[in-house]
């Protein structure tokens, strides 16, 4: 009923329109019920009346154990309603004042804060474009209103009656008494809504700003952190996890970070965190990738640099690429090297200098070492590790003809 009434009410306004808006339709089928077939028909049967362009995108909704399916089907929905937006186009949806209420008290029920509790904005970004929501202000009841009195037919979901999803219980089971007891319900809790928006709004300012004042490169100062009282952490963090691409963090994760802050400075602890490790290495929190990758040969063929890369196994290369200003010796250099990876041998005097070099424990297997070859296949005299350090004997110097520099491109 929702998405019927706002249709017709933008083909209204298209034939208000001097210019002639251009309206178009989409439907996400799920293929979650047999009903589904009954919704595409409405659909097309509506779309075909009122002479609209319609899309009709079939979806496959992941079924995880453990996870939400009310979850998983929303994020494949925004998915394929993002692929689908044209150049110049705004996304309209239908959600209006009840859904509003809806949203804010399970928020409320998970524990969110403000930002949980701002529920869902009028608009909003949505792949390089907008996401808008015009009948967020209109109750339930206006928008039934509006469809008897244009006489307007509409497809019920079936799965709206089922009580095991959260939304259907609050819609079914909680909403009503609480409306018959404050009628005025949908519109104040809007204004909370509202309200919860600014505050939100300040704080993530807020946050950024310390995200800025903490950054050490990539990653966060712990002792920046530490200046700051728990709140103000915490919003630092879910703002940093956040521009990384990340969903934001549970308080128990942020519980976690805090443990992992405090831990010895010589200690290695890292945490996991949807699709990415959080490390602390000295007093910076690293957050890299844990995706897992091709373990690096250990023996690789010796290098004869003067004939182009090498490609190692883990999809990195070195290159020693010619340069005016380099710090490399190229006439010193052997023309065949041996390669090895850190975790390759070296004892203690190759452990001592990885430290010195500051190189994060969790990036010293993959780091690149080159040495002199020797006829047994190890490394000789070690000249080079990466690109981070060189042996005095192969630096260059004032006198030296034929410059170069090691070029390591990691790829992550």
């Amino acid at each position: 009923m929702d998405s019927t009434v706002l249709l017709h009410v933008l083909l209204a306004a298209r034939r208000r329109s001097p210019t002639r808006l251009a309206v178009r339709a989409l439907h996400i089928d799920h293929g979650l019920q047999p009903a589904a077939a009954d919704f595409r028909k409405f659909c097309k049967t509506y779309a075909r009346r009122w002479r609209v362009p319609l899309e009709v995108a079939q979806v496959q909704v992941p079924r995880a154990v453990g996870s939400s399916l009310e979850e998983a089907a929303r994020i494949v929905r925004y998915a394929a309603l993002s692929a689908a937006l044209q150049p110049g186009e705004l996304l309209l949806s239908a959600q209006h004042a009840d859904d509003q209420v809806e949203t804010l008290l399970l928020a409320l029920l998970r524990g969110s804060g403000p930002a949980g509790l701002a529920a869902m904005p009028v608009a909003m970004p949505l792949a390089g474009s907008q996401l808008l929501r015009p009948l967020l202000g209109i109750e339930r009841r206006e928008i039934a209103a509006y469809a008897t009195v244009h006489e307007l037919g509409y497809c019920s979901d079936p799965s709206n009656d089922l009580l095991q999803f959260d939304r259907n219980y609050l819609r079914a089971q909680v909403l009503p008494p609480l409306r018959q007891r404050w009628p005025a319900l949908a519109r104040t809790v809007g204004r909370s809504a509202q309200l919860c928006a600014q505050a939100a709004t300040d704080l993530a300012g807020q946050a950024r700003r310390d995200v800025a004042a903490a950054a050490d490169g990539p990653d966060l100062d712990i002792a920046v952190l530490r200046r700051w009282n728990s709140a103000r952490r915490d919003a630092a963090l879910r703002a940093w996890i956040i521009q990384r691409g990340l969903r934001v963090p549970e308080q128990r994760h942020l519980r976690q970070i805090h443990a992992l802050m405090e831990a010895r400075m010589d200690a290695h602890p890292q945490l996991q965190l949807r699709g990415m490790m959080l490390r602390r290495h000295g007093g910076r929190l690293v957050l890299a990738s844990d995706m897992p990758r091709e373990e690096p040969v250990r023996r690789l063929p010796l290098w004869a640099w003067q004939q182009g890369p090498l490609l190692l196994t883990d999809g990195s290369q070195l290159v020693i690429a010619p340069d005016a200003h380099g710090d490399l010796d190229l006439a010193r250099l052997p023309a065949r090297l041996q390669v090895r990876f850190a975790t390759g041998g070296g004892g203690r005097g190759l452990r001592k200098l990885l430290q010195e070099l500051d190189v994060p424990y969790w990036q010293r297997e993959r780091l690149p070492i080159i040495g002199k070859a020797r006829t047994n296949g190890k490394i000789g005299q070690l000249l080079a590790v990466g690109d981070q350090w060189l042996a005095q004997t192969v630096q260059s110097t004032t006198q030296s003809t034929r410059r170069g520099r090691i070029l390591w491109r990691d790829q992550p």
